[in-house]
């Protein structure tokens, strides 16, 4: 499964993944925005939007994108570890039973 994460704290990002890949899935992060952002998250599973880490721009692009492509978005309001494994746990749920 391959996750994407829009926004964290930049000292954050190895904690971040190595979350992601203790629940058996791959990290993509972005903390600022990008050039072809909907390119770089179209063939993800699933994004996380730290909404209190990223620009207004960038959190409408990426509901943009995945609304256009189908992909499940989580909004996080805070960026923290417990809210980001309460994220991960969600969306793997639901990738099961789909």
């Amino acid at each position: 499964m391959r996750i994407v994460i829009a926004g964290g704290i930049k000292s954050m990002e190895r904690q971040y993944k190595e979350l992601s890949k203790q629940h058996g899935a791959k990290c993509t992060l972005f903390n600022k925005n990008v050039p072809d952002l909907a390119k770089r998250i179209r063939n993800a599973n699933a994004v996380i939007v730290f909404t209190n880490e990223v620009s207004h721009k960038m959190a409408s692009n990426c509901s943009k994108t995945c609304k256009k492509y189908s992909i499940c978005i989580k909004r996080l309001s805070s960026s923290s570890m417990c809210k980001l494994e309460q994220a991960l746990t969600e969306i793997l749920s639901n990738q099961k039973t789909a």
